[in-house]
């Protein structure tokens, strides 16, 4: 398994995670609460998690290129949903 984790600092948080997760859940797998998501790709999943001022971002893939395609569609759709410039797309990090 290839894993990456991203942090964006944010006071939005859960309204984020929340907006997110809706979004994709019209045509995927989605589970969330106001704290927690999990959105499950073909190619990977998505786990997300709302702090006061953060949202977690983890990615887990079977390959390279499943991490690769996963980050650019949860980085992009972040982006979408939150239609702020002062939330950064996402830095991913490979995870420990």
């Amino acid at each position: 398994m290839r894993t990456s984790t991203a942090i964006l600092t944010t006071p939005d948080a859960s309204r984020h995670l929340f907006k997110l997760c809706k979004h994709f859940a019209r045509k995927i797998p989605v589970e969330f609460d106001e704290r927690h998501g999990e959105i499950r790709f073909p190619f990977g999943v998505c786990r997300l998690a709302a702090t006061a001022d953060a949202m977690e971002l983890h990615c887990e893939a079977g390959d390279d290129a499943g991490l690769t395609r996963l980050q650019d569609v949860i980085g992009s759709h972040v982006e979408l949903v939150t239609r702020s410039t002062t939330l950064l797309s996402p830095v991913w990090q490979p995870a420990p």
